[in-house]
């Protein structure tokens, strides 16, 4: 099966096939935007883009719990699980040509951050499962977590604002996960326009050295 880029109402139906709206990819990605945007310099660094990743993860899972999905931490992968059990999705900050329709499918988009032994294993599951079962229907036998096809909403952060797309990953090369088979990307992306660059959120200000002078008393 050839790799296929989905766009416009082929994005919109895509995500219908697989139970979602465009509008449950904004509100997890809002929920992390939210949290991100109340950290400051006096937060531990890094912590932006932490607080994006896990809120937008609990985001997803508060707005689908509703509709029977569920959810797991297995291996430290917040992955949030279609009622049917046949695949999960979670969301990862990515890097690259995200939500560019004219990236390749292989090299121009892969995840921001390095990635260890597990999710290495889930992409590879993800690969020797295609193609992928029909997900409107119940899985017949139940799947252990580690092994469901886990789909990735990546997430880029820029001074443009913020671009995202939901990604099946079936390969990595070194540490990042950079080689997808299908890739959905929304026309109508409300967080472009207003600057959002979690790395500058990250960065701790240069501080000058304070001397504070400290005067010793004698023992009484």
């Amino acid at each position: 099966m050839e790799p296929v880029c989905h766009v416009g109402a082929a994005a919109v139906q895509r995500l219908k096939e697989l139970g979602l709206t465009p509008e449950d990819l904004h509100r997890a990605l809002a929920g992390g935007s939210a949290e991100a945007r109340l950290c400051t310099d006096m937060d531990a660094p890094g912590m932006a883009g932490y607080a994006f990743w896990s809120r937008s993860n609990r985001t997803f899972r508060e707005r689908m719990a509703p509709k029977g999905w569920t959810y797991s931490n297995s291996q430290s992968i917040l992955r949030t699980i279609h009622p049917s059990g046949a695949f999960a999705i979670t969301s990862v900050s990515g890097s690259g040509m995200v939500g560019e329709e004219a990236a390749s499918f292989s090299g121009d988009v892969r995840t921001k951050n390095p990635k260890g032994s597990a999710v290495a294993k889930l992409v590879e599951r993800n690969y020797v499962q295609l193609p992928l079962p029909v997900f409107d229907v119940a899985v017949e036998s139940e799947v252990e977590v580690n092994d469901l096809p886990t789909w990735f909403l990546l997430y880029k952060s820029s001074k443009e604002g913020l671009s995202f797309e939901l990604s099946l990953p079936v390969q990595m090369h070194g540490k990042h996960v950079d080689t997808w088979r299908e890739r959905i990307i929304l026309d109508d992306n409300p967080f472009l326009g207003a600057e959002f660059d979690i790395k500058r959120l990250d960065e701790v200000p240069s501080v000058a050295p304070v001397d504070v002078p400290v005067e010793f008393k004698g023992a009484l």
